[in-house]
């Protein structure tokens, strides 16, 4: 009885320890973290050891690109270098027991990941212009030190290339260092830019400032009224303001100009106060050549525009290439020169030619370049009035005129104006230009099937008036 009694504890204590075996088994289980792959162990050593993200954007698609936004790559500015953060202390992995390996846990399953370290602030980008700023004035010449040679012809095409003249400026430099300058011989700008130079330092800050920021200006007078508008375009800030002020053309004294709302197709966009005078300056009473001072600003704060607008007759001479193409077109502007050239009775030739200017002392200038057919052909190319400050060469861009100027206010010879041979010219740009009246600008031919593009050069010669003497009390 007591064997067999003691046969059966034995055999229940066998079963209780295996019991007890298998529950510590399954407790072990419930506590291992999973394994990792190679991979990811490996990855996350890299992580812990450089301390920061191998993919940093900056919170952008395309990080350390360009921002989209930016007027252009030039201006770019690269984003400054990722701070790199001092590396973090690795928790320490916790004590082992029964023998049993625990294996440190992964960055971010387990424990709080470190904080990102913050991003770099980014750059401000400068705001870039819609045009090239004048960066910079040249101090006026002392009136009657940069005299013409005796053998210059304002109708001489010798004079558009001719290297020792010495050019009427506005004082306006471009930051690629083109100079901005005069369409006629005299010394106007000149007085302008001196007298400018005799005001105190503050006031001739502001003028100077004021003079860089016209990006354009436009005057017309009607031949039969006299009324005058005058229309500039002014940089303030980010945004282009248009300014009008009208007044009428007066004899022998200097007329009012006051604010308007529209004028020359424009409304007025600008708030700042604007008033002036303008003045005919031709010796012979006329106003081909017109000063025009304006007053911008409030009281404390205003600054003094001086603008010379010009508009005459000009002469041209064409340079027609030796050999040229079998086109239509080519054909029949290649007639229109040689007719005008030869004064052949037909109306394939030009019957008017005009150069007008606006310049701002201290400043910008521009020209207009038209030709008038007899047939009503019009072909007119504006742009800045830009010349190296040694030499005549340049390559500006010009841009077309789809209305003659002169017929403005005459509705039918507008309506029967035509852009037949403007819609020829494939590309029109200045060449020349020796800042005394004579610009030079080189036209091609638009493409046409498998003829080549035709090209020719035109030279305009302002027939320049003498004004009146320069005088405080002439220029009033």
């Amino acid at each position: 009885m007591l064997p067999m009694l003691h046969k059966h504890t034995v055999i229940t204590a066998a079963l209780l320890a295996s019991l007890s075996l298998t529950a510590c088994g399954k407790k072990k289980d419930l506590i291992a973290p999973p394994p990792e792959s190679k991979a990811e162990q490996t990855a996350d050593q890299t992580t812990q050891k450089s301390g920061t993200q191998t993919d940093n954007t900056n919170g952008q698609i395309g990080g350390g690109l360009p921002n989209p936004n930016s007027p252009g790559t030039d201006d770019y500015q690269p984003p400054l270098p990722e701070p790199i953060p001092e590396p973090k202390k690795q928790p320490a992995p916790p004590k082992q027991s029964g023998g049993t390996k625990t294996e440190t846990p992964k960055q971010g399953s387990q424990t709080t990941p470190p904080p990102a370290p913050p991003a770099p602030a980014k750059p401000v980008e400068p705001v870039k212009p819609s045009t090239p700023p004048v960066v910079d004035t040249r101090p006026a010449p002392a009136l009657g030190t940069n005299p013409l040679p005796p053998d210059y012809r304002t109708n001489d095409v010798g004079n558009s290339t001719r290297d020792n003249l010495t050019k009427r400026m506005t004082g306006g430099v471009t930051s690629d260092g083109l100079v901005y300058t005069s369409s006629s011989t005299d010394e106007l700008l000149n007085f302008l830019r001196a007298r400018n130079e005799k005001v105190d330092a503050g006031t001739r800050r502001l003028n100077l400032e004021a003079a860089s920021s016209v990006l354009s200006a436009k005057m017309t007078i009607d031949g039969l009224t006299n009324d005058a508008i005058v229309t500039l375009k002014v940089q303030e800030g980010r945004d282009v303001k248009v300014y009008n002020v009208a007044g009428a053309v007066g004899e022998g004294v200097a007329s009012p100009l006051r604010s308007v709302r529209a004028g020359n197709g424009e409304i007025t966009t600008g708030t700042r106060p604007l008033d002036g005078t303008l003045k005919c300056v031709d010796l012979d009473g006329g106003c081909e050549t017109t000063f025009v001072r304006l007053k911008i600003g409030a009281t404390g704060s205003s600054a003094i525009l001086n603008l010379v607008f010009r508009s005459s007759a000009a002469d041209i001479y064409f340079h027609l290439p030796g050999q040229y193409s079998d086109t239509r077109e080519y054909l029949i502007m290649r007639e229109f020169a040689i007719s005008t050239i030869q004064r052949l009775n037909t109306d394939n030739k030009i019957k008017s030619v005009r150069m007008s200017s606006w310049e701002v002392v201290n400043g910008r200038s521009g020209v207009t370049l038209s030709m008038k057919g007899a047939n009503n052909e019009l072909l007119a190319f504006a742009g800045p009035l830009l010349a190296p400050e040694a030499g005549t060469g340049v390559n500006i861009t010009l841009s077309r005129i789809a209305k003659d100027q002169e017929d403005t206010l005459d509705l039918i010879s507008l309506q029967n104006t035509k852009l037949n041979y403007a819609n020829w010219i494939g590309d029109a740009r200045m060449i020349a230009n020796n800042g005394l009246g004579q610009v030079r600008i080189a036209l091609k031919m638009r493409k046409r099937a498998n003829f080549a593009q035709d090209q020719f050069a035109v030279t305009f010669m302002r027939k320049i008036k003498p004004l009146v003497d320069l005088t405080d009390d002439n220029l009033k």
